[in-house]
């Protein structure tokens, strides 16, 4: 497939393009979610993660998830059992029928 592997040290970040960029947006979401104390945002970083992990990547426009796994991860809403009834707006059912 042509892939390359590059081991970058942990402690210089600067040689990791990839990971410098998923820092950065990390960083910006935490800003955004956590209180004015900043003591939450180790609360707040599996919202964040699971965000970033949703979001289509500029370069591919897939999801990192669905890149790494090969399918997007399941939603509160996703779960939510939704009736047959709902789904039908009764006034365009009458339209059709007429």
């Amino acid at each position: 497939m042509g892939t390359k592997l590059l081991f970058s040290t942990t402690c210089h970040h600067e040689s990791n393009g990839q990971m410098k960029v998923t820092n950065q947006t990390l960083t910006t979401l935490l800003r955004g979610m956590v209180c004015e104390s900043l003591k939450d945002w180790d609360i707040k970083l599996p919202h964040a993660e699971f965000t970033h992990n949703r979001s289509p990547s500029y370069t591919t426009s897939h999801f990192p998830f669905e890149a790494c796994y090969g399918l997007n991860p399941l939603t509160p809403l996703d779960l939510i059992f939704i009736p047959q009834e709902s789904k039908v707006s009764f006034e365009d059912e009458k339209q059709l029928k007429r």
